[in-house]
């Protein structure tokens, strides 16, 4: 269960995108990635159970979760990083001139996700962090290493900056040592990162639990799915200051006894307001 959280101001309105995309992001600008994967596993069981294959479009596709790639820079900050992503595929290891050909070319609100080819050297860094904090980008997704991480944690000042002054980067290592730039690699194809395969305006959601990635369809499909997950557990929390247990705000006795005989049974909040299906 993740804990209710503030609502954070929506990221930087995103170049070219429709009404109806802004909104979507600035909706999911406000939910964490525990609530948004909780929304997929109840997604994930709804389909399952109710067969909704056939419908093309009823089906649910699901988030990919990313692994190996940790916050550099706001490791305890309560900011969620969302952006549509901004891929770049090097072709070259420890080679960063496609991370400042991304930079370039990456729009406000993207959020650049990197493939380094398992490079072992910083393939971007302080310098790459304002420049991005500077174009109002969304966020960067590094596979693989990068430096200045006290930089990266404490920018200067500016008066052209997103959210909190500061640019989400996550990275699989840090290391002092940079790579070389003569190889421009490719960027807005597919890229693997973090164990999962990125697509060109995939939506990229992060904090400090971890990295999601899906299309627009997916994300569109579950947020409102999170937004009443939130309700829930804003309620619980708020059950709690007033003195009253978790448990009693859930059916965990009857559960435990059908568990117990070996029979089905869901835990479910007796203040839940999610749509039986």
């Amino acid at each position: 269960m993740s804990s209710a959280k503030t609502a954070m101001p929506p990221p930087p309105p995103q170049n070219n995108m429709t009404t109806e995309r802004q909104v979507l992001v600035d909706r999911l600008s406000r939910l964490d990635t525990a609530l948004l994967c909780d929304a997929d596993k109840t997604l994930h069981h709804n389909h399952t159970h109710h067969n909704n294959t056939a419908d093309s479009n009823s089906s649910y596709h699901g988030l990919r979760l990313m692994t190996g790639l940790k916050p550099l820079n706001h490791a305890c900050d309560p900011f969620v990083m969302v952006g549509f992503a901004h891929t770049v595929q090097f072709t070259t290891p420890n080679d960063f001139l496609p991370v400042l050909r991304g930079l370039a070319e990456a729009q406000r609100g993207q959020v650049l996700v990197v493939n380094t080819l398992d490079s072992t050297r910083a393939v971007a860094g302080g310098l790459f962090g304002q420049e991005a904090l500077q174009k109002g980008l969304g966020g960067i997704v590094v596979d693989g290493p990068m430096r200045d991480v006290a930089s990266l944690a404490n920018p200067p000042d500016s008066s052209t900056t997103n959210n909190n002054n500061m640019i989400r980067v996550f990275a699989k290592s840090v290391t002092p040592y940079s790579g070389t730039i003569q190889s421009p690699g490719e960027t807005q194809c597919s890229v693997q990162c973090g164990g999962v395969t990125v697509h060109q305006n995939d939506i990229v959601v992060g904090d400090a639990d971890g990295i999601v990635v899906g299309s627009i369809h997916t994300f569109a499909q579950l947020v409102q799915v999170a937004e009443d997950i939130q309700k829930v557990e804003t309620a619980l929390v708020k059950g709690m200051e007033n003195g009253t247990s978790l448990p009693s705000m859930t059916n965990l006795e009857q559960h435990l006894k059908l568990r117990l005989s070996g029979k089905e049974s869901n835990l479910s909040f007796l203040l839940d307001p999610l749509p039986k299906k």
